[in-house]
């Protein structure tokens, strides 16, 4: 397991010993041999290497068909959809159309009904 660095406060830090101190780690900016050297393939593990990158150009060519498949089907789903909640949406547009007027009717003659009570005081 690797765990995070410990973050010491600067204060504590003045406080510690210099063997006690946290050291930081830099990367190195200079490639190093490891990272330099070439690597030269057998003739068998050339092919074996080619081999495995063939099959996983051909995974990810059928993952990228089933992907757009799929986005596909989705969108042919969604427009059907839309055409089927088309005439609900409609229904539902009136009723809420139809609501709302008759709250207003309901507000105005209760609002007329207190001018009237008021005006008779």
């Amino acid at each position: 397991r690797r765990f995070n660095a410990l973050k010491v406060p600067k204060a504590l830090q003045r406080a510690l010993p210099f063997a006690s101190k946290p050291k930081l780690d830099r990367p190195r900016r200079a490639e190093t041999y490891a990272g330099r050297r070439a690597v030269v393939m057998e003739p068998g593990e050339r092919r074996v290497h080619a081999l495995m990158q063939k099959v996983a150009t051909i995974r990810n060519d059928k993952a990228a068909k089933k992907k757009e498949a799929l986005a596909k089907s989705k969108k042919e789903l969604a427009k059907r959809m839309a055409k089927t909640n088309e005439p609900l949406e409609e229904f539902r547009k009136d009723e809420r159309k139809r609501k709302f007027r008759a709250e207003g009717k309901e507000v105005a003659r209760k609002d007329a009904k207190r001018r009237r009570a008021y005006e008779e005081t």
